[in-house]
């Protein structure tokens, strides 16, 4: 029997993904969320790369991204699955009978905010305590979920080209972020520009952010949030060494919104939603904690 070259392979590979290549990117990125929840973009993806792959073992597959693609979509499929077999609610990640979703009701965003774009570790999706399940129910129409390391996402080409553009902010303090305020977002050519903000534990965030293009440019909130934070306010169900790096998700894009004076009707909301799903999920707390 002959062996195909590597670049045969591939090639016959990715011709087999079209298909479902096509069925990602037919989803509208301006309005991800309309009748689509976030998990349903994450299978898809997953779906796609399985096929991509071909069943080979991700050590077995030269090309970089492929193998890291496969590996993770692998390890999604399982964690989907047992989701499914859960029978957990597919919009608040949580157990039926713990579902938030009454009360987590869809929010306007800040004009000045076209989208929220959320890189998410593969290990937070489906993790009944993560808080970006909450951005993607309260902005269903603007939020837009992206795993890391995985392809076959619409929503990153997206975000590329929005940060190839200079329309793009990522939520970060890296040592050359600036502090965040209106005029980053809104300036003489733009009225709007997307956000990116990165959800892990801060050890994941850091991985994620070295990800991103470093023609970014990064936002950083302010002391006096920060000093909010060191307090205890707003922390994920997972502790760390340093208090305000117990922060979720959620409450940073709070915060933010906090600092920008916008949606004074959507910043309590947000942190009503995050006290809601912390009580459901207090008491199911069984996943592993990292720093």
């Amino acid at each position: 029997m002959r062996l195909l070259s590597s670049a045969a392979r591939l090639t016959i590979i990715r011709n087999r993904v079209i298909s479902i290549g096509m069925m990602t990117k037919d989803v509208d990125i301006m309005n991800a969320g309309d009748e689509r929840y976030a998990l349903d973009l994450v299978e898809a993806a997953v779906n796609a790369s399985l096929i991509e792959s071909a069943g080979a073992r991700p050590q077995d597959i030269d090309d970089l991204s492929l193998r890291e693609s496969a590996a993770i979509a692998n390890r999604l499929r399982y964690r989907l699955g047992s989701f499914k077999k859960s029978g957990r609610c597919r919009r608040c990640w949580l157990e039926k009978s713990l579902c938030v979703c009454d009360t987590v009701q869809p929010l306007a965003l800040a004009p000045c905010i076209r989208r929220i774009f959320v890189i998410m570790h593969h290990k937070e999706i489906a993790l009944t305590v993560d808080t970006a399940k909450l951005i993607f129910a309260a902005f269903p129409d603007r939020a837009l979920v992206i795993v890391n390391g995985l392809r076959h996402q619409p929503a990153e080409e997206e975000m590329h080209k929005s940060i190839a553009k200079g329309e793009a902010i990522v939520l970060f303090p890296s040592d050359d972020s600036v502090l965040a305020d209106q005029s980053v977002f809104q300036d003489s050519v733009h009225e709007s520009k997307d956000l990116i903000i990165l959800d892990g534990t801060w050890s994941q965030a850091q991985k994620l952010h070295r990800s991103l293009p470093a023609t970014a440019t990064r936002i950083r909130l302010s002391d006096t949030a920060i000093n909010h934070l060191a307090k205890g306010f707003g922390k994920q169900l997972r502790p760390h060494p340093t208090k305000w790096k117990e922060v979720s998700t959620l409450e940073a894009l709070r915060l933010l919104f906090v600092i920008l004076i916008l949606l004074e009707r959507t910043q309590p909301s947000l942190a009503h939603y995050q006290s809601v799903a912390n009580a459901a999920a207090a008491g199911r707390l069984v996943e592993t904690v990292e720093y």
